[in-house]
C-alpha cells in the first residue's frame, strides 16, 4: 500500500452520513470520490474488505481492499477524509496516521486538524474500523457524495463556544437600572457638590425605556420594573438631572405601582420587601409626588417594619449572613463601622453594587470605590445586580453542555471550569462567586453533584448547614425554599454513596417538595423565570440519575432549554453565556447528525438479524429495536459505532440464547449446546432442531468476528476472554434448567451465584468494552475492581428482572428461581408485598455501592466504570421505571424521542 494512499471504509461512510440504499451501495451527493480496486497479496494488506465470502471468511490467497482519493468539488477542497495507512505485520491488524492536512474542515468540529494523529482520536472514530464487515461498494465513478450540511453548522458553533469557554473569567450578566441607580446617587467624596459617577447617571437618562420605566425589556414584572424606576428617578432627582425622564417615571410608578399585587410573590425580587418601602421613604423625603397611600404601599411598608424587627441586628453584624446583599434597604440600623469587618476581599459587600455603593456613601471606604470602578469599566458606566458571578457561570454552563449532548466536544474546557469549582470548594460549600463568606444551597448543590459525577472529592456534609429540623432551606439560618434550589438538591441527592445519611434525608425531603408543588401545579421559581421548568422538574421525578439515560435526557432538554431565560436577583438579569442560541443551536445539529448515524446502524442491524435468520426464533423486531436503542440512548457519540454495534449483537444473542434456555430447547439440546459452546466446534452441535442450529451458527460466527475485530481494536488477542464469558453464560442457564428439570430448589444465596450470571450481562458489557478506546489487559479484566463493578451491575439486573418478573406475570414472576419466590420461601412469613419491597431497597443500596465504586478513582479507566453503569441505568429504566415492560408505551415514547423523531 502506497504511502499517500488514502482509505475511506464502509463505517467511515457512515459517519459521514452516507446512507446506504442498498447493501451495495452508497448514495448521498456533493462529493465526488474517483476511486480504483486494487488487488493486494496478503502480507501486503492492511485490512480486509468483505468481498468474495464463505461462511463470513474471505477468500484464502485473495485480499481486496478498496483504495479511495477523495475530492470535494463543489468547493474545491481536496482534504475532505484522507487517512493514510502504515501496513503492519498482520493481515487483520493495521496502524493509522494521518497526513498533516487529512481533515476537511468540512465535516465538522467533531474533527480536528491535527498531524500525526491517531485516527481514533482525529476523527472520533473507533481505532478498530469494522474493515472485515464493510459491505462491498459498488458505486461508479459518477456517483456524488455530499457531507451533511450539520457539520458545517456544527464546526461553527464549537469554535464560537471554545471561545466562549476559553473567555469566561468574573461571568458575563446583564446590567441593572436599580443597581446603577444606588452607584449614580454616590457624591463626589472630594465633597464637592456633583456625582461621584456621572456617567452612570447620563447612562440611566439613555437607557430609558419607551414607556418611561427601567429595566428588563424582554419581559414585563412589576416588582422589577416599579422598583428599578423609582430608584433611577431618585438618583436622577439627587443631582437635578433629567427632569423628562423623571416626570415619565413618575408618570410610570403611578401607572403600575398597583399591579405588582397580581404578579403574586413567587417573583418578587430578593430582598424587595425592604429595599422597596425604604425608596419610597426616600422619595417621600425628596418631595417626590407619588400614591403613598395606596393599601398596596401600606401593605408593603407594614411588612418591612415586621421584618426588620426580626433582623437580629447583633448577628447582623457580626457574622456573615444573606442580609449583606440587601444593605441599602437596612440603613437605618446599621452601625458602618462595625460592618466594615464583614467587607469581602473585593471590597464588596456579599457582591452586590447597590449594597457596596450604600456602604461607599456612608464610610467613603475606599476598597468599596475600587470594587465598584472595577465593574463600571467593565459594563461602561453601568453595574449588573451581582457580580462576580463566576462560580454560577462556570457551573450552569457546565450542567447545560451536559444536558444537551454537547460536552464531547469541550472536553478540555469543561475540565478547566471543573477544576475551578473545585479550586474554591469549600467545607462548607460554595455560593455564585469565589470566596464567598456566604454560601447558598442551590450553587452548592449543583456544584456538589458536577463535581461528584467527574470524580473530585467532595463531601455530603456541606449540606448539613442548610438542614433546619426535618427540612432543607436555601440559606443557613433561614426557613425559606426556592424551587429550583431544592430540585437540584435532589439532583446532588441521586448521586449517593453507602451510609451518606444526610443525601438519604436530601432526596427524601426534595422529592416530596418538589411533589407537592407539581400536584399543586405550583412549579414556579423565585430566581428564575425558565422556559420550562416545569419539564424540567418532571423528568428529574421521572428519572433519577441512576436512571437516566444520556440520550433521553437530551431529547427532552432540547424542549426545555430556554435562550432567552431570565434571572431574578434584586432585579431581573440575563446570564448569556448560560442561556443563548448557540448552545442550542449546537445541540440540534448535532442530536441530527448523531440520529442519522443510529438510523443507519438501525437499518444494517435489521439487515444483520435477518441475514442470520435470527427472525425466524421468533425474536421480534421489536427487541432488536430495544437491544440498539439501549446503545444508542447510552452510547450516543459517532465514535462510539463499533460499540453500539458489538452491545447490540451481544444483547440479541443473549436474550436468543435465554429464550431458549428457558422455552424453546429440550433437555438433550440444552446440554449438546451447552457441551458444544464450551469446546467452541460449530461441528459438535450434532442433531439439533433447526432451531438450534440456526441460534448456534449464528452464535459462533458473530462471536468469532467480535473476538476478530476485538483483536484489532486491542492489538492482541482477547477472545479467551469474550468466549470464556460466553461459555460461562450459558453454563448457568444449564444449570437453571437442570435445577427445574429435577425439582431442585436452591438456596436464595445458591441462586444469586448462578442467577446474577445467567442474565448474560457480562457478555454484553466486557465484548463491547474491548472497543469503547483504551487498552484493556488481562490484569485488569481479573482485577478485583472489575469484578465487583460486574458484580453489582449483575445484582441490579437480576433483581429487577425478577421484581418485573412478579409485576407481568403474577405470583413469582411465573418462574420458581426468582429472588422474590426464594426470598419468600426462606422467609414463610413475608407477603410478596415485602419481598418486592425487599428486592427494591436491595437495588438502591446496589446502585449505591455501584456509583460509589464508578465514580470514585480506582485501578479502572472511567470508560470501563462507565459502560457498567450504563447497563445498570439501562436495567432501571427498562424494567422498574417502565413497570417491569421493556415494550411499555414509556419506552416506546423515548425509542421514538431517540431515533425516529422529525430533525430538529
Amino acid at each position: 500500500l502506497e504511502t499517500g494512499a488514502i482509505v475511506l471504509t464502509a463505517e467511515m461512510a457512515t459517519m459521514l452520513g452516507m446512507c446506504p440504499r442498498s447493501s451495495n451501495a452508497w448514495a448521498p451527493s456533493g462529493v465526488e470520490f474517483s476511486w480504483s480496486q486494487v488487488v493486494l497479496n496478503p502480507g501486503q494488506c492492511c485490512g480486509v474488505k468483505k468481498s468474495i465470502v464463505q461462511s463470513g471468511r474471505p477468500e484464502k490467497g485473495r485480499q481486496f481492499i478498496e483504495i479511495r482519493r477523495v475530492t470535494q468539488l463543489a468547493g474545491g477542497h481536496s482534504n475532505s477524509a484522507a487517512i493514510m495507512f502504515k501496513v503492519s505485520r498482520s493481515v487483520r491488524r493495521c496502524s493509522y496516521s494521518v497526513s498533516t492536512q487529512a481533515v476537511s474542515s468540512q465535516v465538522g468540529a467533531a474533527y480536528s486538524e491535527r498531524s500525526g494523529t491517531d485516527v481514533g482520536t482525529l476523527l472520533r472514530f473507533p481505532s478498530n474500523l469494522d474493515i472485515n464487515n464493510m459491505p462491498a461498494i459498488g458505486v461508479p465513478p459518477s456517483r456524488h457524495y455530499k457531507i451533511p450540511a450539520e457539520t458545517e453548522v456544527i464546526e461553527e458553533h464549537v469554535n464560537s463556544i471554545k471561545r466562549m469557554l476559553q473567555g469566561m473569567k468574573d461571568g458575563e450578566i446583564s446590567a441593572s437600572a436599580y443597581d446603577t441607580a444606588w452607584v449614580a446617587r454616590i457624591p463626589a467624596l472630594d465633597g464637592s457638590k456633583r456625582p461621584q459617577f456621572p456617567k452612570s447617571v447620563q447612562w440611566i437618562m439613555d437607557n430609558q425605556l419607551p414607556d418611561g420605566s427601567w429595566g428588563v425589556n424582554d419581559i414585563f414584572l412589576a416588582y422589577d420594573r416599579v422598583c428599578s424606576t423609582l430608584a433611577c428617578v431618585i438618583a436622577l432627582r439627587t443631582w437635578d438631572e433629567g427632569q423628562e425622564n423623571v416626570q415619565r417615571g413618575l408618570n410610570f410608578i403611578w401607572n403600575h405601582i398597583n399591579t405588582m399585587e397580581r404578579d403574586g410573590h413567587v417573583h418578587m425580587p430578593i430582598g424587595f420587601e425592604i429595599a422597596f418601602p425604604s425608596l419610597l421613604d426616600h422619595a417621600k423625603g425628596m418631595g417626590l409626588h407619588l400614591p403613598y397611600d395606596l393599601p398596596v404601599v401600606k401593605n408593603m411598608q407594614q411588612e418591612r417594619e415586621r421584618k426588620m424587627k426580626k433582623i437580629p441586628v447583633d448577628i447582623l453584624h457580626t457574622q456573615p449572613t444573606s442580609l449583606l446583599h440587601s444593605l441599602e434597604g437596612l440603613q437605618s440600623i446599621i452601625d458602618w463601622d462595625k460592618l466594615l469587618m464583614l467587607q469581602a476581599k473585593d471590597g464588596s459587600f456579599l457582591f452586590s453594587p447597590a449594597a457596596t455603593a450604600c456602604a461607599l456613601m456612608h464610610t467613603g471606604n475606599l476598597k468599596c470605590l475600587e470594587y465598584l470602578e472595577n465593574i463600571l469599566q467593565k459594563f461602561h458606566n453601568a453595574v449588573p445586580n451581582v457580580y462576580p458571578v463566576d462560580l454560577f457561570e462556570h457551573m450552569w454552563v457546565v450542567d447545560r453542555i451536559e444536558r444537551l449532548g454537547i460536552s464531547r466536544y469541550f472536553k478540555d474546557e469543561l475540565k478547566n471550569s471543573l477544576d475551578y469549582i473545585f479550586r474554591y470548594w469549600t467545607p462548607n460549600g460554595i455560593a455564585w462567586a469565589r470566596e464567598s463568606s456566604v454560601q447558598d444551597i442551590d450553587d452548592t448543590a449543583m456544584g456538589f453533584r458536577l463535581l461528584r459525577l467527574h470524580g473530585y472529592e467532595v463531601s455530603p456534609d456541606v449540606f448539613t448547614q442548610f438542614k433546619m429540623g426535618d427540612e432543607f432551606c436555601c440559606f443557613a439560618g433561614q426557613t425559606s425554599q426556592a424551587v429550583t434550589g431544592m430540585y437540584n438538591l435532589y439532583r446532588a441527592s441521586q448521586t449517593l454513596f453507602p451510609g451518606e445519611k444526610i443525601l438519604e434525608e436530601a432526596r427524601s425531603f426534595t422529592r416530596k417538595f418538589l411533589k407537592e408543588k407539581q400536584e399543586k401545579n405550583e412549579i414556579f421559581d423565585k430566581w428564575v423565570l425558565a422556559k420550562d421548568l416545569q419539564g424540567e422538574v418532571d423528568y428529574a421525578l421521572r428519572f433519577p440519575w441512576p436512571a437516566s439515560l444520556p440520550r433521553v435526557e437530551t431529547a427532552e432538554y432540547l424542549d426545555q432549554y430556554g435562550t432567552n431565560d431570565i434571572w431574578i436577583g434584586k432585579s431581573l438579569y440575563k446570564m448569556p453565556n448560560v442561556n443563548n442560541e448557540v448552545f442550542q443551536s449546537l445541540a440540534k445539529a448535532d442530536f441530527n447528525l448523531c440520529q442519522s448515524i443510529h438510523r443507519t446502524e438501525l437499518a444494517a442491524i435489521h439487515r444483520w438479524n435477518r441475514e442470520f435468520q435470527f427472525d425466524q426464533l421468533g425474536i421480534p423486531s421489536q427487541k432488536v429495536l430495544d437491544c440498539y436503542f439501549s446503545a444508542a440512548a447510552t452510547m450516543f457519540e459517532p465514535e462510539l459505532a463499533s460499540v453500539r454495534l458489538v452491545w447490540t449483537q451481544s444483547s440479541v444473542l443473549a436474550a436468543l440464547v435465554d429464550d431458549f434456555f428457558n422455552a424453546g430447547g429440550s433437555p438433550f439440546e440444552l446440554r449438546t449446546f451447552s457441551i458444544a459452546l464450551q469446546r467452541w466446534n460449530v461441528d459438535g452441535i450434532g442433531e439439533i432442531s433447526k432451531h438450534g442450529r440456526i441460534l448456534f451458527t449464528g452464535l459462533y460466527n458473530i462471536i468469532n468476528t467480535i473476538c476478530e475485530e476485538a483483536e484489532i481494536a486491542q492489538g492482541r488477542d482477547v477472545s479467551v476472554h469474550i468466549k470464556r464469558f460466553w461459555v460461562e453464560f450459558v453454563n448457568s442457564l444449564m444449570k437453571e434448567a437442570e435445577w427445574r428439570e429435577s425439582g431442585y430448589v436452591p438456596s436464595l444465596e445458591e441462586f444469586m451465584e448462578v442467577g446474577t450470571r445467567s442474565m448474560g450481562l457480562e457478555t454484553i458489557v466486557l465484548s463491547s468494552l474491548f472497543f469503547v478506546g483504551p487498552e484493556i489487559t488481562d490484569e485488569l479484566i481479573n482485577h478485583d475492581a472489575y469484578n465487583s463493578v460486574m458484580n453489582l451491575t449483575n445484582v441490579v439486573g437480576r433483581l429487577l428482572k425478577d421484581m418485573a418478573g412478579v409485576k407481568m406475570q403474577g405470583e413469582y414472576g411465573g418462574r420458581k428461581l426468582s429472588t422474590i419466590g426464594l426470598y419468600m420461601r426462606e422467609n414463610p412469613d413475608s407477603t410478596q408485598e415485602e419481598a418486592l419491597s425487599y428486592a427494591k431497597s436491595l437495588v438502591g443500596e446496589t446502585m449505591q455501592e455501584l456509583a460509589s465504586v464508578v465514580l470514585r478513582p480506582s485501578a479502572l479507566p472511567m470508560t470501563c466504570k462507565q459502560l457498567h453503569l450504563n447497563m445498570a441505568k439501562i436495567l432501571n429504566v427498562f424494567y422498574q421505571n417502565c413497570d417491569g415492560a421493556p415494550s411499555s408505551s414509556k419506552i416506546r415514547k423515548h425509542i421514538h424521542e431517540v431515533l425516529f423523531a422529525s430533525p430538529l
